[in-house]
């Protein structure tokens, strides 16, 4: 990218990610092919909170993918695993208040543009659907726009523009309740209960202001949960499951089959310790190994439920160990990162943002095909925290 700008760039980059996959993916490998130029240059420097976690992850799941896959699943494998090394390319940056704000503007806009398109999909299609994906996908926009838009509101200082964006956040994080997905409404949620308690701990800021604005959000929130239960009735299945009167066809359709899905996956593992399977046990048996095990998944190319089945087997213990410590480093960091001001919240989006998938991914994994451009934000959030920016 020698001659071009290369925040321009992840401009670029970010708002592919909202308008297509393919180009999202294209930019992706050349973005990666770059920095990989500027590693065998000795350019930028391998570091970070996630550097030891996503060796651990990537290295068990290629070698496993190579040993038991086919070789059309290494091209899956090093999309949903490898192109996480994007992550080191944020010693490649300069990250300034500048470019977070206008990466916060990108997505706000790109997240209101989305609100018109699923509107439109719901009403004359009948289905959960933005520009490209599908209802999971909306979770996760309207999730990181409602941050954003947040972020937006306590760094504007003009009220009318403070008002549009308090706006935007509220609707953005009510469309997320009204996918009625556990997973992104779980993620949200851990979002923002992490943000309030930053917001709680500055000494500069009206408490009263902050408490009002925690109020409208319970309100929206507690109006999302409602509507969710209203729409989707399994969520009334919970009263049974916490009192223990829930049958197992009832869990299961509440978990949306992900309870059938882990005991096949429990019994593929305890074939592997009665069988002394010691390498698979280590490094897992690779990428789309669920259509190949006996049993295999009912979903297909993982067993997707806990995320404890699901990446054991595909990874093995290395690999799973990798991502707990993966959580375990991220979200000390998120709690133990001080803020003095909110004019240092404009990376904050991006900080926490990986919340939303270490929390949202428990019952269902924490891959996502946008993920390679959140772990790289989330490193340039890191790396702007770390040089104490004002």
């Amino acid at each position: 990218m020698k001659y071009i700008d290369k925040d321009k760039f992840l401009i670029i980059l970010l708002s592919s990610a909202f308008i297509s996959i393919s180009l999202f993916e294209l930019l992706i490998i050349l973005f990666l092919l770059w920095e990989f130029y500027l590693i065998f240059k000795r350019k930028i420097k391998i570091n970070g909170i996630f550097t030891i976690p996503l060796f651990l992850i990537m290295i068990p799941s290629i070698a496993s993918t190579i040993i038991y896959g086919k070789l059309k699943d290494l091209a899956g494998v090093l999309n949903q695993n490898f192109f996480f090394v994007s992550y080191f390319a944020k010693n490649a940056f300069n990250p300034s208040y500048e470019l977070f704000r206008k990466l916060n503007l990108v997505v706000v806009f790109f997240s209101f543009l989305e609100i018109f398109v699923v509107i439109f999909n719901f009403i004359f299609k009948h289905t959960y659907k933005p520009i490209w994906g599908g209802i999971f996908e909306i979770g996760i926009i309207f999730s990181l726009g409602s941050i954003s838009a947040f972020v937006l509101f306590l760094l504007e200082k003009d009220k009318k523009k403070k008002f549009v964006f308090l706006s935007l956040a509220l609707f953005f994080a009510f469309l997320v309740f009204w996918t009625g997905k556990r997973n992104p409404i779980l993620g949200l949620i851990s979002i923002y209960l992490i943000t309030f308690i930053k917001l709680y701990k500055l000494f500069n800021i009206n408490r009263k202001i902050i408490f009002y604005i925690l109020i409208l959000f319970i309100v929206i929130f507690s109006f999302g949960i409602s509507y969710a239960i209203y729409k989707f009735p399994k969520y009334k299945t919970i009263v049974k499951i916490i009192t223990l009167q829930a049958s197992e066809e009832e869990i299961n359709k509440f978990s949306s089959n992900r309870w059938y899905i882990g005991k096949r996956g429990i019994e593929v593992i305890k074939k592997d310790i009665e069988n002394k399977n010691i390498v698979p046990l280590l490094i897992g048996h690779g990428y789309n190994s669920g259509y190949y095990l006996d049993p295999p998944s009912p979903a297909g190319r993982t067993y997707e439920s806990i995320f404890l089945i699901s990446e054991f087997i595909q990874k093995g213990i290395l690999g799973l160990l990798g991502i707990i410590f993966m959580m375990f480093v991220y979200f000390k960091y998120i709690f133990s990162l001080k803020i003095k001001n909110t004019k240092q919240f404009v990376a904050f989006s991006f900080a926490v943002f990986p919340t939303y998938f270490f929390v949202g991914g428990i019952f269902s994994g924490i891959w996502d095909a946008i993920l390679p451009l959140y772990f790289l934000l989330f490193g340039l959030s890191e790396k702007y925290y770390g040089e104490k920016r004002v």
